[in-house]
Order: C-alpha cells, then structure tokens, then sequence
C-alpha cells in the first residue's frame, strides 16, 4: 500500500519557495522519521527490507536510498552497506545537538565567557525549586554524585574529575525536574567539556586547579546541605557565588573557535 498521503504533501520546507511541493525522498523520509519520534520505532530497531519498503510506499529503489541518506544524515538511522541486515533506528541523541551546537558557537565567534554565563542563568533556577520542595530521592541522588566526584578529586585524576563535574551539573538539572532546561543544560555541558579538555594543558598550574578541585567540592556540599535543609534563599545564593567563581577561573575572553582550534 501506497502511504506517501496527501497529508504529507505540507511538510516539505520553504527553501525553493512557499509552495514547492517535496521530493518523494523527502516524503518517505519525513514518514520514517515521525514513527521514531513517536516511539513506533525503538532504538535498534531494523527497518523493513528494502523491496518491502518499496512495495510499502510505491517508491523506487533511488528514491528509498536517498530518504535513507537523509534519516542517516539526520543520524537516525545507521545503515550499513553490503548487510542483509537493513537499515538500524538510531534515536536523536544530546551529544549529537552538542556537536552541531559547538560548530555554530565556534562559527559564530562566540566567547568562551558567555556560554558559562548561560548555564550561570540556569541552574541557579533549578537550585531554588529543589530547595523550596526538597525530595530525598533527588538529595540522595546529588550525594552520591557527589561522592564520585570527591572520589576523583582525592585520587587526583584530573580529566575524570572534570566528567564528574560535568555529570554532577547534568544530574541537578535532570532532578529538578524541567526536561527542556535539562537538555540544554547537557548541551552546554558537552560543549564546555570539550573546552576543558583544552584548556587543563600545562602542569605548572596543576597546585591552583587542585586546590580549585577542592573548594569545588565543598561547595557542592554545601548546596546539597541547603537543598535538604529546605533553605531556597541560600541555596540560590551558595549555587550562584559557585557558578561566579567558576566563570573567574574557566571563563575566557577568547572565543570557543580559537581555544578548539589553538
């Protein structure tokens, strides 16, 4: 059965004017693509064969590849060439947004400074509402990444300390309970990650990062205390003079395209 509909016919994009009508490539592709974000389709998931798809939605073999090349572009599904094994569903993935999100703030001539600015006008957010409402099943969470982090810090291994870190961020955003702030949390995480790793380069400042280490620990510490205390004010207040702080020591004038690219 043909199911390239006419329903389909409005969602092809605007580029070559209000009303050109999409290729039929682009149909088949839009149609794959919603079943996953859907959920009809799962991760691993393999697609029909290929003559079965053909047959599904009354296309030719070049039409099928070129909707395939559109969804693996998109990076929704790996095909793999040769395989009788067909087409695999590969759900949209954070690390995918961060990747396309670096590109264009390195592009862009973006600071270094601003993207910490960004997550400085975030969490502080989150902090409140968990300490105006504390649950124990999101305090627990935060004590145990918090161990792992002070794990790092005293066996001294500095890169898995910054993933840590990184991760402890991703988790309070994740238990405050906003889904939207949490992905865009994740996202600048990835990217400030990757700054990080460029940045911890020589070993002549290896004494200020650990003693940084250190304070850093604490103070998350601290935080979790005044979440579980139920004290939104100081928790709100604490998580800012941190993320301050942090900017004064990673932030940077220079934009994120020249400390990737140096």
């Amino acid at each position: 059965m043909n199911e390239l509909g006419q329903s389909e016919l409005g969602e092809g994009t605007a580029s070559d004017g209000p009303f050109r009508v999409p290729k039929t490539a682009e149909l088949v592709a839009n149609s794959i693509r919603r079943r996953i974000i859907q959920g009809d389709l799962c991760e691993g998931d393999t697609l029909p064969p290929e003559a079965q798809l053909m047959e599904q939605f009354g296309i030719s073999r070049p039409s099928l590849r070129e909707a395939f090349r559109i969804l693996e572009a998109e990076r929704l599904i790996t095909v793999k060439r040769g395989s009788r094994s067909g087409a695999r569903v590969s759900l949209p993935k954070v690390e995918s947004v961060s990747r396309y999100a670096s590109y264009y703030l390195q592009s862009s001539g973006v600071k270094v400074s601003d993207i910490y600015e960004a997550r400085l006008a975030l969490e502080p957010h989150v902090v409140r509402k968990l300490a105006s409402e504390p649950s124990a099943v999101a305090v627990d969470r935060l004590r145990a990444e918090a161990s792992r982090l002070a794990g790092f810090y005293e066996s001294d291994q500095e890169r898995d300390y910054m993933m840590a870190s990184a991760r402890f961020h991703s988790v309070l955003m994740e238990v405050g309970g906003n889904a939207t702030l949490h992905f865009l949390t994740r996202v600048l995480e990835d990217v400030i990650a990757q700054y990080q790793k460029r940045y911890v380069t020589t070993a002549s400042e290896a004494a200020d990062r650990k003693r940084g280490r250190e304070k850093g620990v604490k103070s998350i510490s601290k935080l979790i205390d005044l979440i579980e205390a139920a004290d939104p004010d100081a928790a709100e207040q604490h998580w800012l003079l941190h993320l301050t702080n942090t900017n004064k020591i990673w932030g940077s004038d220079r934009t994120l395209g020249e400390v990737l690219a140096g």
